[in-house]
């Protein structure tokens, strides 16, 4: 959102103003405070597309679902610990479809389980507390952290899913 462009516009609101597309600074007289609010708001429903509303989502690396081993992803725990500052390797993974159909997990079924597959390759995802989002159909790329599922003796990689968007 350009800032000096925005306040450009609502100059005849402002004592003064300055700055660039990234920052900016005025000076108002506190009564043309709810005008200036009104007016930014319509510049901003005007000029910015709801993509650039989404916060970014950083990914460390792409890699196809057959990369994603139990050995590779033992390898990303060698970065821990994982927390604020250090988060757990983020990857986008392309060309997937769905391998069986999305299924609703959790106690209040907030939850969403699901298996994916390149066509080679298949592995499990799970996205917390998305059961109100759309889920991935026909082909589709999926943001994700992957890591280690132990159950019942069994080690398998599974899916943190992050977001999903379709392919290409």
């Amino acid at each position: 959102f350009d800032l000096a462009a925005a306040l450009e516009e609502c100059r005849d609101l402002l004592v003064r103003h300055g700055g660039h597309a990234m920052a900016a600074g005025l000076t108002i007289h506190p009564d043309q405070v709810p005008a200036l609010r009104a007016r930014l708001n319509e510049i901003a429903r005007r000029t910015l597309r709801p993509e650039q509303l989404q916060p970014p989502l950083p990914l460390d690396a792409l890699a196809p679902l057959g990369q994603l081993t139990a050995t590779q992803v033992r390898e990303f725990g060698r970065l821990r610990p994982f927390g604020q500052g250090n988060p757990a390797v983020q990857v986008l993974v392309p060309g997937l479809r769905l391998r069986r159909a999305p299924q609703r997990i959790g106690r209040e079924q907030q939850h969403v389980k699901f298996w994916v597959t390149d066509g080679r390759t298949g592995c499990e995802a799970v996205w917390w507390g998305a059961a109100e989002r759309p889920w991935p159909s026909g082909v589709f790329d999926l943001a994700c952290a992957p890591q280690l599922n132990e159950f019942n003796g069994r080690c398998t990689v599974q899916l943190r899913v992050l977001d999903w968007r379709p392919a290409g």
